[in-house]
């Protein structure tokens, strides 16, 4: 097989169907899964902070074993693997917004449990599909097509929850009370799991397993000494890990800041998002051709001085909608620049072809990255969910503690300008940059 063919647009576009069933509900999850807990379901922020937190410490044991699996069986076993978990993905999705009437401890248990099943599952059928990329395409035109293809399905997942959640809620609920804002979520996210199955099996049954990796006999410990030896993976997880600590705060706390900073409304909320994932999903295409001009990291670079600067903008400009917009502009176009090469470089870091560092286990790299962003999640909304315990937050609340706006600040700005920070800095250590 010629490395140098040239992909379908049907086949690229098969790819993105996967990001964007995963962004449908993980945009839920990422966006409005801590609103949900706190303002609708009732649970106190204590135990939501915990939630997240403990879903994430399960992940570490089913993605690496989800990529263990992978190795050992093969890279031909990928879209069947998709395809028998593309359903319960759905189900279980929509399970952790069903708000079960239980006590108030039930009510936590029911919570914790369908969230870490949740992620369990998306462990399962997300690891195998970021491999695919390294299976379908050897050449590095191919794969930035394959990623910027997924770039565009993650942010039109992202950008139908966001134009869509708010009003649908209240459309199919009847109304702005938390009853009926509870079974308007219940009926959306039924929508939203059915779609995900459907786009899912779209992957497997679009995407050609071209190069697949032979089963791998070696040794776990083994495996791992290599792929920790691996500079260029082990800061390519750095980049995803600091990347999706931004990414979870810009969408978790956008609620919160639209209300406390900005004194708009809940509806301000999800206009933000909405206005952020379009900016997303625009920049995406600008990856390729300034990567081919700049070069990977050097265009890297320039996107996080651009996001660096969108942030310490926003910082200033308090409560003015015209410079917060202005603001969140800058930082979502370069952060859609640059989202497709995070998983290019990390292709490029998987296929090393130095015998030392090298180990064709494209499923247990790839499980442990997938793991890094979820834990990076998991622990930014722990973070979050402490912020609002210390200024106080009150659920539903029309007013709010004065102290409150100082750690949405922090949730929002400061913490992900910080992530930003070292992003750059895992790119100037990257080896051999242009």
């Amino acid at each position: 097989m010629n490395n140098q063919q040239t992909l379908s647009v049907k086949e690229k576009m098969a790819y993105g169907c996967g990001d964007a069933a995963s962004n449908m509900m993980w945009g839920m999850t990422s966006s409005y899964l801590m609103y949900y807990y706190t303002d609708i379901y009732g649970l106190p922020l204590i135990a939501v902070s915990w939630i997240l937190l403990v879903a994430r410490v399960v992940d570490a044991f089913c993605d690496p074993a989800i990529g263990y699996i992978v190795d050992r069986r093969g890279g031909l076993i990928v879209p069947r693997l998709i395809r028998i978990l593309a359903i319960p993905f759905g189900i279980t999705g929509f399970l952790c917004f069903l708000a079960l009437p239980l006590s108030p401890t039930g009510k936590i248990l029911w919570a914790g449990l369908t969230y870490i099943v949740f992620g369990a599952i998306y462990s399962c059928i997300n690891t195998p599909y970021g491999a695919l990329a390294v299976m379908i395409s050897r050449s590095a035109t191919g794969r930035i097509g394959l990623n910027a293809f997924r770039m565009m399905g993650c942010q039109a997942g992202s950008l139908f929850v966001a134009l869509l959640t708010v009003p649908a809620i209240t459309w199919l609920g009847g109304g702005q009370s938390v009853a009926q804002h509870r079974y308007g979520i219940a009926i959306y996210v039924l929508v939203l799991s059915v779609l995900g199955s459907i786009l899912w099996l779209c992957v497997a049954r679009g995407c050609t397993v071209r190069y697949p990796p032979a089963p791998v006999r070696q040794d776990m410990v083994d495996t791992l000494r290599h792929l920790f030896g691996n500079r260029q993976w082990v800061l390519s997880n750095l980049l995803a890990f600091f990347y999706f600590v931004g990414q979870a705060a810009l969408f978790g706390f956008a609620l919160y800041y639209a209300h406390v900073i900005l004194r708009g409304t809940e509806q301000l909320g999800a206009n933000i998002i909405t206005f952020v994932t379009v900016l997303l999903f625009a920049g995406v295409p600008a990856c390729l051709p300034l990567a081919r001009h700049l070069g990977t990291i050097r265009a890297g670079l320039i996107c996080l001085i651009a996001q660096g600067m969108a942030y310490l903008a926003m910082a200033v400009s308090g409560a003015s909608m015209t410079y917060f917009f202005l603001s969140i502009a800058l930082l979502a176009l370069a952060q859609g620049v640059m989202s497709p090469l995070y998983y290019t470089l990390l292709a490029e870091a998987v296929d090393d072809g130095d015998p030392r560092t090298s180990t064709g286990s494209a499923g247990l790299a790839y499980s442990i990255n997938t793991w890094v962003t979820k834990l990076a999640m998991g622990l930014t909304g722990f973070v979050l969910a402490q912020f609002l315990s210390q200024g106080h937050y009150v659920e539903a609340g029309a007013m709010q503690p004065l102290e409150l706006s100082a750690w949405i600040t922090a949730g929002f700005v400061w913490l992900p300008l910080g992530a930003v920070c070292m992003q750059f800095l895992c790119l100037l250590a990257w080896p051999g940059r242009e």
